[in-house]
């Protein structure tokens, strides 16, 4: 990559989640060229005088020529502007032509089955890995899932053909950008069939989606793991995270076979109160799939929702957490693989972190993979597994 002016820039600084990552790109000791972009100048200048006055950029995500400059003078774009179908795709597009590595915290599927289709093909021909779901979407998933079948196939001699990621006990809070986001996301796809018809395709992220492939239904009822005894039920976020591995197989090569199949889940302990909260988790998922549904029910859940720039605090984040249980399988031969964060919050805490580490990877190592429109484990793999574990997350086999 020719000589930028900035090693990575910050668009969103402005935001709830955008203040977080600015506060962890700040913290860093090695050297770090890196600026705040936004269309508000007080307001980026308010941000950037309580980070060592960092230079600021006043460009707005929605003009396409002010995208394009501001991607020619960086080497990353790390954005935690959303929801990104409304702001993301101009900066995805200038950072495709420029050769400019890209990271962002999308769960929209739609905007990324988009990006996909109008950016891979030049962002390989430039080298941009523009590099979605870099936060709890979905860095535990896609590299947990990387990171297990590593394991598997160093104990057993190739890899597992089946796996499961249960994601079980958790702490934290939600953002106003985040309940934003997950609204447009039901807007857009309440209005549009063929977006309702994309979503509901287990492969709707793989380079081909309608390729011949093994069934993959997602998890809508409550169920029994025999292997770790616990209840299985329905994950709010598996409808992304499962296409994000599953696109992760497609442009890895097929390197787990072509009958590779990935499931997603959320556990709960195998005693009557983990019962009772299954029932009661899936219930509430349940009225609130049906809410999202119905434009009056949905302006009601915007109402209560937190307003963007809202989120939670600094105690929540802290002493949040989260922990995965990735069971990879291959008939008699099993690995429990654990994914975790013991001290941040999901949404925000350990996002935070794993954005930030996305984006200082992008930045600074020596990554081999080819550009395109990829995804955190097949642009990063091994160079950001250990950047998280030194960030303090958790990846490692539970025995």
């Amino acid at each position: 990559m020719p000589t930028r002016d900035f090693d990575l820039v910050l668009l969103g600084a402005t935001g709830f989640t955008g203040a977080l990552i600015a506060g962890y790109l700040a913290q860093q000791r090695r050297p770090l060229k890196w600026a705040v972009v936004g269309r508000n100048r007080d307001k980026l200048e308010r941000v950037a005088a309580e980070h060592g006055n960092v230079p600021v950029i006043v460009a707005d995500a929605l003009d396409p020529a002010a995208m394009a400059e501001v991607a020619h003078r960086t080497r990353v774009i790390c954005t935690t502007a959303g929801p990104y179908a409304k702001y993301g795709a101009e900066v995805v597009a200038a950072c495709a032509a420029a050769g400019t590595h890209y990271c962002d915290l999308t769960g929209e599927v739609s905007f990324m089955r988009a990006m996909i289709d109008q950016h891979h093909e030049r962002a390989r021909q430039t080298g941009a890995r523009i590099v979605h779901a870099c936060g709890f979407d979905s860095i535990p998933s896609d590299l947990g899932t990387w990171a297990a079948q590593q394991e598997f196939a160093r104990r057993f001699g190739h890899p597992a053909r089946h796996v499961t990621a249960l994601f079980g006990e958790t702490s934290g809070g939600i953002s106003g950008g985040t309940a934003a986001s997950a609204l447009e996301i039901a807007r857009v796809a309440g209005e549009d069939r063929e977006i309702r018809h994309m979503l509901a395709n287990p492969y709707a992220l793989d380079p081909d989606p309608h390729a011949d492939r093994p069934p993959a239904p997602d998890v809508r009822t409550i169920s029994w793991n025999a292997e770790l005894k616990m209840f299985t039920v329905p994950f709010v976020m598996a409808d992304t995270n499962t296409r994000v591995v599953r696109r992760a197989h497609a442009l890895a090569g097929f390197p787990w076979g072509s009958d590779f199949v990935y499931t997603e889940a959320m556990s709960t302990p195998g005693n009557a109160l983990g019962l009772a909260r299954a029932v009661a988790t899936t219930t509430a998922l349940a009225g609130l799939a049906f809410a999202l549904k119905r434009p009056a029910l949905r302006d009601q859940l915007a109402k209560r929702a937190p307003k963007p720039g809202e989120g939670p605090d600094e105690k929540t984040r802290t002493h949040g957490h989260w922990k995965a249980r990735i069971v990879a399988s291959n008939g008699d031969e099993q690995l429990v693989y654990i994914a975790a964060d013991p001290a941040g919050d999901p949404g925000y805490g350990s996002t935070t972190k794993m954005l930030g580490e996305s984006a200082l990877c992008l930045a600074f190592d020596d990554l081999k993979s080819p550009g395109g429109v990829t995804t955190p484990s097949v642009a990063m793999g091994a160079a950001l597994l250990e950047r998280l574990r030194s960030a303090g997350l958790q990846f490692h086999p539970a025995d």
